[in-house]
């Protein structure tokens, strides 16, 4: 069975950097109203805005880096381990 989760470290304009344990990352491409993945990163945004809402906010890439590690640890699984994602748009 595919735990098909892992800690991202989201990259938004600023820049900003925020961290989170999430399961289908994938769904952040997903357009609810054409029901299918997209290319489109006003509708990964709006995604990302709510998956990552709740996810500690950082201004320096190192730090969020070091937390996305210490945050690993958390979790005895994690299928993808820590990845960057990142949306070229203000959060």
């Amino acid at each position: 069975m595919s735990a098909d989760n892992g800690i991202y470290i989201l990259q938004t304009e600023g820049p900003e950097f925020r961290v989170q344990h999430c399961m289908a990352i994938d769904n952040i491409n997903w357009d609810d109203v054409n029901q299918t993945y997209t290319d489109d990163e006003d509708i990964w945004i709006k995604n990302a805005r709510e998956m990552f809402a709740n996810a500690p906010l950082f201004t320096d890439e190192d730090k969020a880096v070091l937390f996305a590690h210490k945050c690993s640890k958390d979790y005895s699984v994690l299928e993808y381990g820590v990845q960057p994602i990142k949306i070229a748009r203000k959060f």
